[in-house]
């Protein structure tokens, strides 16, 4: 039997009022997520990729709740968080993480895919998890008067 998903969001949808005159009954909306479902297995990531607009950031300021989803449900590790209060989501975010990407510095034009994406993967063990504890420098002894 498999592990249920550590996240889980069903028909996540999130709409933006364009009129905001008070007596319009017949307001219009952006629709910035409609309908996104999808299920993250513990130990796995998910990227998010998409024209400029699409609504990438807007997805994940609705799961980890910067924002409030118009509809839709979130689960996290087993957990309905989709309507909690601050007080009760605050120590859930501890949990979240969001990497927002820096167009300009991902992805260079004059190098092909293959050669950025597999970059990290050649890079030295040294490089990625930082000097070796016997390699740092210990800090400088108190000054005695």
């Amino acid at each position: 039997m498999s592990e249920p998903p550590l996240l889980s969001v069903r028909n996540l949808k999130k709409f933006f009022p364009v009129d905001r005159r008070a007596f319009r009954h017949d307001r219009e909306f952006v629709h910035a997520v409609d309908d996104v479902s999808f299920d993250l297995a513990k130990g796995e990531t998910l990227g998010l990729v998409g024209e400029s607009g699409c609504g990438k950031s807007t997805l994940a300021r609705c799961i980890v709740r910067l924002l409030e989803p118009t509809a839709g449900e979130i689960e996290f590790d087993g957990r309905r968080i989709e309507h909690l209060r601050l007080r009760k989501l605050r120590p859930l975010r501890r949990e979240f993480q969001i990497v927002f990407q820096d167009p300009y510095a991902s992805l260079n034009p004059r190098k092909r895919v293959g050669a950025i994406v597999g970059a990290p993967l050649r890079a030295p063990r040294s490089t990625i998890r930082g000097p070796r504890p016997s390699s740092r420098r210990s800090p400088p002894p108190p000054f005695s008067e």
